[in-house]
């Protein structure tokens, strides 16, 4: 008898966790705002370093400075392992957009 359940004091707790829950959980648009903000963030740079790149006849320095300030700050941020996940996911992402190219050129010949 020492085991009673107190059906109403649970649910109001219950209730009461769901609610803090809710309010804990960033809203779907805020993500969503977030998202488009850092999509929007990564074109501009994209496009700052492409101008970069065909205004100085140097697309390999770019590419370089650019890599270099990426390794460093996502080393300090997130150390040795995810920074080389990362970009090892980057060159796969270049091999199968080269790879797609290829079979489209394959295709239109």
């Amino acid at each position: 008898m020492v085991n009673i359940i107190q059906l109403d004091l649970y649910r109001e707790r219950r209730a009461a966790a769901q609610k803090f829950n809710r309010k804990a959980r960033p809203r779907t648009a805020y993500k969503f705002m977030k998202v488009q903000a850092f999509e929007k963030l990564t074109l501009e740079i994209d496009n700052m370093l492409e101008g970069k790149a065909r205004d100085r006849a140097m697309p390999d320095a770019v590419a370089m400075a650019a890599g270099h300030y990426a390794a460093m700050r996502l080393f300090q941020n997130y150390g040795r392992a995810q920074t080389l996940a990362f970009f090892e996911d980057c060159i796969q992402t270049a091999e199968i957009c080269d790879e797609i190219i290829a079979q489209l050129d394959d295709e239109l010949v």
